[in-house]
């Protein structure tokens, strides 16, 4: 038998056995990155019942975070304060961005650079009108946003490419 042969027969298992390790780190990674992502989303889940709670209790008048209280005056009740005072609860303080620990946990948008990856993002719904069709607007929430009244909330996350995947929808 020649060795000349079994040169390609070789060739063609170390091919082989390369594709399969190839394929094997790739499934690892994107494994690991929709284990982030979900992880990501649950803490998302954690915001929406934290907000979602509150919102029930400034409906029913029981808030205990003063800033957070619906109110006549517009003026005293923005987003910013109520906000602020929420991400002071135990729950929120501990929060990190799973994705990638150096970004912030939440941001104002999804705009798909490197820093927007695995930030939370709320946003405040405006409702509009047109031609008999009603529907809802999102934006990203503003520290004067008035919280006046019953305000509808999108909550979404940015996932490793920086875009925006909806977590929920709920009232504030």
């Amino acid at each position: 038998m020649e060795r000349g042969k079994d040169f390609g027969a070789w060739i063609f298992m170390a091919t082989v056995i390369l594709s399969i390790a190839v394929i094997a780190v790739l499934a690892r990674n994107i494994f690991a990155a929709a284990h982030q992502l979900e992880q990501t989303k649950r803490n998302a889940e954690m915001v929406v019942r934290t907000l979602a709670d509150m919102g029930a209790t400034r409906k029913a008048g029981k808030t205990e975070i003063v800033a957070c209280r619906l109110s006549e005056d517009a003026a005293k009740s923005t987003w910013g304060p109520c906000w602020s005072e929420i991400l002071q609860g135990p729950d929120m303080s501990r929060l990190a961005n799973v994705m990638q620990p150096a970004n912030a946990v939440f941001g104002a948008s999804c705009d798909g650079s490197e820093e927007a990856i695995g930030r939370i993002i709320i946003e405040k719904g405006t409702p509009w009108f047109s031609a008999g069709n009603t529907g809802t607007t999102y934006a990203p929430s503003d520290r004067e946003d008035s919280i006046a009244a019953e305000t509808p909330l999108r909550v979404q996350v940015c996932n490793r490419w920086g875009e925006p995947v909806k977590v929920q929808e709920i009232k504030f």
